[in-house]
């Protein structure tokens, strides 16, 4: 019963009902290939897809680990209290991504969030701020680059751009 109680356990069980109720909204959408190519809802069904695999695996991984494996993963030497503080920071920097893109547009504000996602979890595991900095900005610049060509030249959707 404590496996059921640990921390990622709960979360995955949160994240599948956040993403339960997300998916209930899908069924007010279009089928995905209703007019012979992907439409609306194809994106949204496929990132639930994803969230509902990634759940399950979080789920199996913890009630296989041993309790000393569990217990290793969930301390860092780079960061302190990592239990507390890796969520908040994700949390945190997640609202900032969703202000900012009103404001600063697609670009700048996923290029930021995923260079400081990304400088977090690298700096957590390697501890060293330049190689972390330097590996984050090549992440960044691939994500962004690759997410504007996805939605705009493959989907033909509207990203907003930096605009006053």
């Amino acid at each position: 019963m404590t496996k059921l109680l640990r921390g990622q356990v709960l979360f995955a069980f949160g994240l599948a009902v956040l993403n339960t109720v997300y998916a209930s909204q899908l069924l007010g959408m279009d089928r995905p290939f209703v007019n012979g190519e992907p439409g609306p809802s194809f994106l949204p069904i496929i990132l639930c897809g994803f969230v509902y695999v990634a759940t399950f695996l979080i789920i199996l991984k913890e009630f296989s680990a041993q309790q000393d494996i569990i217990a290793a993963a969930e301390t860092s030497d780079n960061i302190p209290r990592i239990v507390i503080l890796g969520p908040v920071i994700a949390v945190g920097l997640t609202a900032l991504y969703i202000l900012a893109f009103v404001y600063t547009g697609y670009m700048t504000a996923t290029a930021v969030y995923t260079f400081l996602i990304a400088i977090y979890f690298n700096f957590e595991r390697n501890g060293k701020w330049g190689a972390s900095a330097l590996s984050s900005a090549i992440i960044a610049l691939f994500i962004t680059v690759t997410g504007w060509l996805f939605f705009v030249r493959l989907f033909g959707l509207y990203l907003p751009l930096w605009e006053f």
